[in-house]
């Protein structure tokens, strides 16, 4: 450790802690590495925070870091970045908030407890700030990746919630994100950041590598946002911010490109909201709607049994039955024998189904 110390031009660094030995010094040093991290100004921070992504993504269930303050440390950090833009523009520290979002979401995506670790660690507060979208689109990503492994769970779903503009931001995320990148990256090839092609690529591509892994970041985005949007759906006093006609109708548009061609996207989202009483009138009212879901009841994808149920929900509720009944009854008369294909069991016909659903197609990237 010594000699590593000593051949290290940043003594004291994540990467020489990382080689101690003794398990009491490591833990020590580990602990005193992550509270003393965000009040330093050295050159160079950027190496541990990109190792530490590394190895969030690569051992999410590792539990080493959670009680040494790893949460506090990348909560700490990307307020820095958003209060100190003298710090964010020097060095390569603008990459940090990006990498201290992500680290969150991969240490929150499998394990409530790490969660729980993370709400007490005031980690939600700066994400939202990176919601709305304080810094740029790409920090806008990973953001709502993080919120949206917070709020899988019973236990810090509240602490997502409360603050309201959660839902408002991803609904307007879900909705625009598709022009947001292509307005700020996609569209002009000269005027692209740098660390946004960096982090897109790894520095293994060029504009065309660039352009491609945007549009797949920029669907991620909508879907992230879809999925965030969904366990809010779940709750019935969310629902009259959720349906509101100007979103409901997009719904059907939303799936996801081919980089999440597994995810329930608008779909999904749209099965979820018609479980509800509440949810069902203000689908039924968006004759747009209908017929998407219509048109997807015939398709030959997993989507088709998403809309069946819609429509069966729809035709089953006395109240919304006579708005849907012209359209939605042609549509599913060919499909009277689906429950042959024992999908629609499969699919079940509770909310915890649909939760899986969407939990189940996280992104880890």
């Amino acid at each position: 450790m010594d000699k590593t110390s000593q051949d290290c031009p940043y003594p004291g660094c994540f990467f020489c802690v990382m080689k101690e030995g003794n398990p009491n010094k490591r833990r020590q040093s580990i602990l005193k590495f992550f509270r003393e991290l965000p009040s330093q100004d050295d050159d160079g921070q950027v190496l541990p925070i990109s190792g530490l992504w590394n190895t969030a993504m690569a051992h999410p269930n590792d539990h080493e870091f959670i009680d040494l303050g790893i949460f506090e440390c990348m909560a700490a950090l990307i307020w820095k970045g958003l209060k100190n833009r003298r710090w964010l523009s020097h060095d390569q520290n603008v990459y940090i908030p990006y990498y201290a979002a992500h680290i969150i979401g991969s240490y929150t995506m499998n394990m409530e407890e790490f969660a729980e670790s993370a709400v007490r660690a005031g980690v939600i507060a700066p994400l939202v700030e990176l919601l709305r979208g304080r810094l740029t689109w790409v920090e806008q990503r990973v953001a709502v990746r993080a919120l949206g492994h917070l709020a899988t769970y019973a236990s810090t779903f509240p602490a997502v919630a409360s603050h309201g503009e959660v839902l408002e931001l991803s609904i307007q995320l879900a909705m625009s994100s598709l022009e947001i990148v292509v307005l700020s990256f996609y569209q002009y090839v000269d005027r692209r950041l740098n660390y946004h092609c960096d982090l897109l690529t790894r520095g293994m591509g060029g504009v065309e590598m660039e352009s491609r892994k945007a549009e797949e970041w920029a669907s991620q985005l909508q879907c992230w946002s879809l999925q965030l949007i969904n366990f809010f759906a779940f709750k019935p006093d969310f629902l009259s911010v959720i349906c509101k006609p100007e979103f409901l109708v997009k719904l059907p548009g939303m799936w996801g490109g081919l980089v999440n061609e597994n995810s329930p996207a608008g779909i999904g989202l749209l099965r979820t909201i018609c479980h509800h009483k509440l949810g069902r009138g203000p689908v039924a009212n968006c004759p747009s709607v209908i017929e998407a879901l219509c048109n997807i009841s015939r398709s030959s994808d997993d989507w088709q049994y998403m809309a069946v149920d819609c429509l069966l929900w729809l035709l089953q509720d006395p109240n919304t039955c006579h708005k849907v009944i012209e359209k939605a009854v042609p549509a599913l008369v060919d499909l009277s024998e689906i429950s042959t294909l024992g999908i629609t069991k499969a699919w079940g016909f509770n909310s915890k189904c649909s939760s899986r659903m969407f939990t189940s197609t996280r992104n880890r990237t």
